[in-house]
């Protein structure tokens, strides 16, 4: 949108100045008398300014442009929201069609995998009828409010032809970064149903544990540093262990954007990395509003409306913690999580040793057992 915007406001300049110099043109050429009309218009547009007269013409003439260049859009955020209702109503033979090959067409082909996805869930019974709807309705809620909030926001643009270019690059941005968190939404719904049928594998590789907290670290100081928390790492050196680096660094990416996001009204975040015996153990802890003890153990569950990680108005999505447990129990490992009045505490396990939950096992698929020593 912002891209089409720029295209809109670069053809409206190059249009009127094609105009302006053509009757610039055509004004030294031929006017000859001060009583002729273009000879007193010229004056007029004189005396009020070039510049400022073409910045009054361009306006409209930019309105009108990004008015027909998202246009198809506005039918793409159509089709989708159709979609969208379709699975909200438990119909998962529907498709979605849109001809593109951006954001759009991708946020079509996750809605339309998704759907085919959980229709084979349930053909195969995976869901109990009452957590398919379930499912659906959190799926719907969250879906519909930042579609419901693009929409008005694009209405609102096509529909005003008095807006300023200030107005419409601001609604455009807030209209953006909404469809950023709708296309999050569906890539998150997109990746639950891998995980839940297998069809994710690990790429296991040695990695160095400690190293990879260090890396998230630099990442995500500018998130910390906005928060102004202070992050104090102690990371023992080569915690090594065999997993895939990639989903570990969404692991504790997760649980370190959580220890922000509820731990604002602390001042530090702690993450220890430690050996103990054949297990890597990782800690993250924030200082911030604690977790209510009735609601620790559905934490990690998906969509469990009780908890913190399901608020939207601090911009959770409900998904983020099943996802990551999931990914932790792919290795073989277990996550939980302590809170008190004091801090949050989330600890995560993972075996460093192969053996019958090992990670090279369960990137062929195999089953993943629990580690016997759990704390």
């Amino acid at each position: 949108m912002l891209l089409l915007l720029g295209l809109s406001m670069l053809l409206s300049g190059i249009i009127l100045f094609v105009a302006y110099r053509s009757l610039e043109s055509y004004y030294l050429s031929h006017i000859r008398f001060a009583d002729d009309p273009l000879f007193r218009l010229r004056q007029f547009i004189a005396s009020f300014g070039d510049f400022k007269f073409a910045l009054i013409l361009m306006t409209p003439f930019t309105i009108l442009l990004f008015y027909l260049f998202t246009k198809p859009y506005a039918a793409y955020f159509t089709h989708i929201s159709t979609g969208i209702n379709r699975l909200a109503k438990g119909d998962f033979s529907g498709r979605v069609i849109i001809h593109s090959q951006d954001e759009f067409g991708r946020i079509a082909d996750d809605i339309n995998l998704a759907g085919e996805q959980l229709q084979k869930a349930v053909e195969r019974g995976d869901f109990a009828e009452n957590s398919k709807d379930q499912l659906v309705l959190n799926l719907a809620h969250d879906l519909r409010t930042p579609l419901t909030s693009v929409l008005g926001y694009l209405d609102f643009i096509l529909r005003d032809e008095g807006l300023s270019k200030e107005q419409a690059r601001h609604y455009t941005g807030i209209a953006y970064a909404k469809s950023r968190r709708l296309e999050k939404l569906i890539e998150e719904l997109f990746e639950v149903t891998r995980m839940n049928h297998g069809m994710t594998p690990l790429h296991v590789a040695d990695l160095d544990l400690s190293e990879l907290l260090v890396q998230l670290n630099e990442e995500l100081f500018p998130l910390f540093e906005s928060r102004e928390l202070t992050v104090r790492l102690h990371a023992g050196t080569q915690v090594r262990m065999q997993g895939d680096g990639e989903l570990l660094a969404r692991v504790f990416g997760n649980l370190l954007t959580n220890a922000v996001r509820y731990g604002a009204d602390g001042q530090f975040i702690d993450i220890h990395c430690v050996l103990e015996g054949d297990e890597a153990v990782v800690q993250v802890v924030n200082y911030g509003d604690s977790i209510p003890p009735e609601q620790l153990p559905y934490l990690f569950d998906m969509f469990f409306t009780g908890d913190q990680a399901r608020t939207n108005n601090n911009g959770g999505t409900g998904i983020g913690l099943f996802i990551v447990r999931n990914i932790v129990e792919q290795h073989g490992g277990t996550i939980k999580v302590d809170s008190s009045v004091v801090r949050t505490c989330f600890e995560v396990r993972l075996p460093t040793r192969q053996g019958e939950s090992n990670p090279a096992s369960l990137a062929k698929g195999e089953n993943a057992g629990m580690p016997s020593n759990t704390k």
